[in-house]
């Protein structure tokens, strides 16, 4: 197994053990297409390498060795109507690791936070956004308004937090809350997109409402 095959089964079991306690070789043969035979070679070469853990006859762990192969970006957002901006940022936040996974706002967090329901629900907007290319993985985020960024960062263990440029409360929450706990998290602004090219969610659901009028 060189070198570019093990980074890739390795981000094919970061994304399998996403919120979950293990893997099966199932789920990585069906994740990879690696044949039965293949697929237990390399877990017998991953486990002795110390890069994974056997935990129980078919369920696999990854340790602490493996994880660190691959670095992983998060970002979160709304994307109630995905526009252009949203796939820019996005593109250039997978620029920053191997793997980019996104954290989708439940549609209570989007009424509290904006005091509004969200126009699609949040399974609707989570499956859109794990449509685009250059995301690997697309998860809801969780209702506790106040604590749920940090159980976020719990479940996904992320090397590269990418903000985007107009969140900039949610900036100071997490650089405190990274700061305060002494993670090895790296927070990174994404770039303002082209407003005249791209327009926002809110001037998008304008064009709507004022064309529904006329």
């Amino acid at each position: 197994m060189d070198e570019s095959e093990e980074k890739n089964i390795l981000k094919a079991i970061y994304l399998l053990q996403l919120r979950k306690p293990f893997f099966t070789k199932a789920g990585l043969m069906e994740k990879t297409g690696l044949d039965e035979a293949r697929c237990e070679d390399v877990l017998r070469r991953l486990t002795a390498s110390g890069m994974l853990e056997l935990k129980n006859r078919d369920k696999y762990c990854m340790l602490e060795r493996g994880r660190s192969r691959t670095k992983v970006v998060l970002v979160g957002g709304v994307y109630d109507i995905l526009h252009l901006g949203h796939l820019a940022a996005l593109t250039e936040a997978k620029t920053y690791g191997d793997v980019l996974v996104v954290v989708v706002a439940t549609d209570l967090t989007v009424e509290t936070t904006k005091g509004r329901r969200p126009v699609f629900p949040e399974e609707d907007r989570c499956a859109l956004v794990g449509a685009l290319k250059p995301v690997d993985a697309a998860i809801i985020g969780y209702e506790d308004v106040g604590v749920g960024y940090q159980q976020v960062i719990d479940d996904v263990k992320p090397n590269i937090i990418a903000l985007g440029y107009d969140q900039d409360s949610l900036a100071r929450t997490i650089t405190e809350f990274v700061n305060r706990k002494k993670l090895d998290i790296k927070i990174v602004r994404l770039s303002m997109f082209d407003k005249e090219k791209h327009l926002s969610s809110s001037e998008i659901k304008q064009v709507f409402l004022k064309d529904s009028k006329q």
